[in-house]
């Protein structure tokens, strides 16, 4: 978690000049979920989309998000969400679990010093 915060966490968002694919735009739920349909696993993320980014290594899909400047209570109501969509927290250190017919999915959530890191994973099932 903390290197995600190290490789997106620290991006200025003047730089953003599509070189970054868009990571830094200000977008949508709903936008990401039609671009990246995997997004449809998990709950509606209700807070500021403006610092993400997808990406697809050996078949894992992988979508980040940072959000800066928000209140805690942020990650503890995302948190409410991922529990009631049925994903759990085995070992309480925020990360989430959940296996669907399609895809065994990770929610990873992060709140330090105002930002809150949120990953979000799908690998399919074999």
């Amino acid at each position: 978690m903390l290197l995600m915060l190290a490789v997106i966490g620290c991006d200025d968002k003047s730089k953003d000049d599509g070189n970054l694919g868009d990571q830094l735009s200000e977008t949508t739920w709903a936008s990401e979920m039609a671009e990246y349909p995997f997004l449809a696993n998990f709950p509606a993320y209700d807070g500021e989309l403006e610092n993400h980014r997808y990406s697809e290594t050996m078949g894992m899909l992988q979508y980040i998000i940072m959000d800066y400047e928000c209140e805690e209570s942020v990650k503890t109501n995302y948190c409410t969400k991922l529990e009631a969509a049925g994903f759990v927290d085995e070992n309480g250190y925020g990360i989430y679990k959940k296996t669907t017919a399609e895809y065994n999915l990770t929610a990873s959530v992060s709140y330090v010093g105002g930002t809150l890191a949120l990953s979000l994973s799908a690998t399919p099932v074999d």
